[in-house]
């Protein structure tokens, strides 16, 4: 007798021990990530009908609105959808006022829609959270100097050139700015560094020639 309750010994321990059995239903986790998945998937097939509507009954599930209004305005910034995009994306950057990706995509909305003023307003508001972002940067210059802002564009191009000396696009700004602002020497030399690192850059040599008089 005594035998055979030693013997029942290791199994009574690993009764006890033993993980309980998973519920009939899935956790909570585990129905919103599907809600997550289906929403992606749907986008990545262009419903976009059927992914914004897997989102909006993610968020009323007790889904990270953030991530529920990030994703949605992608959706309707790919769906051209721009004043919708502009509402969700301001509604993620409410929920999370430190996060770069819903002011990118408000500066994506701005540029798809023309650039100017409100791509400029946009790239500052990115600046403010990460002040050497190459795009934001080059959306201030690009945007200033469209409305013939040079001082500014100058500033921004120079900003980018800091970190990436050898970027050929921001170098060209930059001359042509100096160029605009009375500062031939300065573009002269920029023109001279465009050619050599890239010779066919398109009016290098024009502004060159522009400067070297």
């Amino acid at each position: 007798m005594k035998r055979f309750i030693l013997l029942l010994l290791p199994v009574a321990a690993f009764a006890v021990g033993a993980p309980p059995e998973p519920p009939d239903h899935p956790p909570r986790e585990t129905a919103l990530g599907k809600l997550w998945q289906a929403a992606v998937s749907a986008e990545s097939g262009s419903d976009t009908g059927a992914a914004l509507a897997k989102l909006n009954v993610f968020a009323k599930s007790g889904g990270d609105p953030y991530m529920a209004d990030i994703h949605a305005g992608w959706v309707n910034y790919s769906a051209k959808k721009y004043d919708e995009a502009s509402r969700c994306y301001l509604a993620a950057s409410n929920l999370q006022p430190s996060a770069l990706s819903p002011r990118l995509g408000l500066l994506n909305i701005a540029q798809a829609k023309g650039g100017g003023v409100p791509a400029i307003v946009a790239a500052e508001s990115v600046l403010q959270i990460e002040p050497t972002n190459y795009r934001a940067l080059m959306a201030v210059a690009w945007g200033s100097f469209q409305v013939k802002d040079f001082k500014r564009a100058g500033a921004a191009y120079q900003r980018v050139l800091v970190h990436y000396p050898e970027d050929t696009d921001a170098l060209s700004g930059a001359s042509w700015c100096d160029y605009y602002t009375c500062r031939k020497r300065e573009a002269y030399e920029g023109f001279r560094r465009l050619i050599v690192l890239s010779p066919d850059y398109q009016y290098a040599r024009q502004g060159v020639a522009l400067t070297a008089r």
